[in-house]
């Protein structure tokens, strides 16, 4: 190959390798899962968010799924989330779709959202119970959130305050 080919194909797969976020490897988890459905609010790397989690089925999502033809080999379903996060990037407020899933990390539960961006934005948190949510937000462009994750769930509206 000549140099020049060379070089543009290793910055092209730097690039490439560089924006890719750990993601924990998630298990069914151990014990039973909780509700998340309904309004979260606080901050990522220091500025507004919200999440509103919409939809949550029990087994939704998958981990790790490897199919020959329409038969799955491996794999396991794993709680499954969908929703709106609104973030604010230089000012202003972005509402983004999620998909979320909810599993066990070692030993801990676990919350993994992907905003639906084209930049390849993941939250991982790892701080999962009924009334607070918290871990760590990663973006690969420099003017949007970076950081950590703190959510508060707010109160449910309705008769009761009973949640959806």
């Amino acid at each position: 190959m000549k140099p020049r080919l060379n070089r543009v194909l290793a910055v092209g797969l730097t690039l490439l390798l560089g924006g890719c976020v750990a993601t924990p490897r998630l298990t069914t988890p151990a014990k039973p899962v909780l509700d998340l459905r309904g309004t979260w609010t606080g901050t990522w790397g220091g500025t507004p968010l919200t999440l509103f989690v919409l939809k949550q089925e029990e087994e939704g999502s998958t981990s790790g799924d490897v199919y020959f033809g329409p038969w799955r080999l491996f794999g396991q379903r794993l709680s499954g989330l969908s929703g709106v996060l609104t973030f604010t990037v230089r000012g202003e407020a972005h509402s983004v779709n999620f998909e979320g899933r909810l599993g066990d990390s070692n030993g801990r539960l676990t919350l993994v959202l992907d905003p639906q961006t084209p930049n390849g934005a993941q939250i991982i948190l790892t701080h999962v119970d009924e009334h607070r949510l918290a871990g760590v937000g990663t973006s690969r462009l420099r003017w949007e959130p970076e950081g950590s994750v703190e959510l508060v769930r707010q109160a449910a509206d309705g008769p009761g305050g009973a949640r959806p």
